[in-house]
């Protein structure tokens, strides 16, 4: 797409000096927008009128009819059909070139951990407690805060801020679910059972408006920025909660670690590859580890239970189980017959890349501490 602006455009920041903003502090600003929806969209907007540094969005679903009113970046261009992360980077790159722009258009689950750490702070605009517990847990691994919206379920003109510093003694989003719904996440993302309700919470009747997600999208960087950039060890994890209707409201309230919450006090150290095309087994002897663990486990042997049909699916269980179907008769009802959750020194993928198992080549590896 075409620049929207002269080469001669050049934007005056200096109003913004005087504001946590700052040039200095926006240019240096990496940051990854997850969920290229209707918050994605006026959160991206937002960034680029500020300048920031570079935007990464990630989202694999396709831009349909219904996200044209609630999107902006989608209406300048014939998008529908197309990745919703490529279609908004594409606009965004005209309308704000100097700000560095990336697509990827998968999962964030999919998104190497060598990608997300180039980030300073994560914005999570996904509509899935799914994918909202995949975030929590690349973000306290990687120790990167995340500034978290979303729009009312039962109420469209109420929206939630929620800011989570990223340490071991703050609270993450698993925090804020309940120990059943937690668990019923947990196992369908890797236990070894598939869970009685598949389902991840994601709203695909959503109802929502593109004057609340303005309003939510707004709050969500004017507060995660000023949160970010304070850098305060006292830092709390917080949510901002309005209402427009029926009744007017603006609440703050601190958000508690929950003592259940898996996601607190990893010891795992995280390890790049340490070169192209390395084995499982020259990653470890570089890590000095015996074992890796696989931060999304993943199926490499199914059967359909419909048709008999067996295959390698090579997919995280929890792709798997939520959109899974038999290559030969698209049944849904797979037995999932191997799962891989570490690799070990015994292992029969020793001798395999990370290639083999379909699994991002900037991944970060949580290696096992060496058993004393």
């Amino acid at each position: 797409m075409s620049r929207v602006y002269p080469e001669s455009f050049h934007p005056d920041y200096s109003r913004l000096e005087s504001t946590p903003f700052t040039r200095k502090r926006l240019e240096n600003l990496a940051c990854v927008v997850i969920g290229a929806g209707a918050l994605g969209n006026e959160i991206a907007r937002v960034l680029g009128l500020l300048g920031a540094g570079s935007v990464h969005v990630v989202d694999p679903d396709i831009v349909e009819a219904t996200n044209l009113p609630r999107s902006v970046f989608f209406c300048a261009r014939n998008s529908i059909g197309q990745n919703k992360a490529c279609a908004l980077v594409e606009a965004a790159r005209a309308m704000f070139p100097g700000t560095d722009w990336q697509a990827t258009g998968r999962e964030i689950a999919d998104v190497g951990f060598g990608s997300l750490a180039r980030a300073g702070l994560l914005f999570s605009c996904v509509d899935s407690d799914l994918a909202r517990l995949e975030i929590a847990y690349a973000s306290t691994k990687l120790g990167l805060p995340v500034a978290d919206g979303g729009l009312g379920r039962q109420n469209y003109s109420h929206g939630r801020v929620t800011y989570f510093p990223a340490r071991p003694d703050q609270a993450c989003y698993g925090c804020m679910l309940s120990p059943s719904r937690r668990r019923e996440l947990l196992e369908l993302w890797q236990s070894t059972v598939r869970p009685c309700q598949a389902g991840d919470g994601a709203a695909d009747d959503l109802v929502s408006t593109p004057t609340m997600a303005g309003i939510v999208a707004c709050i969500q960087v004017e507060f995660g920025l000023r949160q970010f950039f304070q850098h305060e060890p006292a830092a709390s994890a917080r949510s901002i909660e309005i209402q427009i209707h029926p009744a007017r409201k603006l609440e703050e309230f601190l958000i508690p670690v929950s003592a259940e919450c898996p996601f607190h006090g990893f010891e795992e150290s995280l390890r790049p590859l340490p070169h192209a095309g390395c084995t499982f087994e020259q990653l470890l002897n570089s890590a000095h580890s015996d074992a890796l663990i696989l931060d999304w486990p993943v199926c490499v042997d199914a059967r359909c239970l419909e048709c008999g049909a067996q295959w390698a699916p090579m997919l995280r269980l929890a792709a798997l189980r939520r959109r899974g179907r038999c290559t030969k008769c698209g049944s849904r009802a797979i037995l999932e017959l191997q799962t891989i959750r570490d690799i070990a020194r015994g292992s029969s993928w020793l001798s395999h890349t990370p290639a083999a198992l379909q699994l991002p080549p900037d991944h970060l590896y949580s290696m096992r501490p060496p058993q004393l």
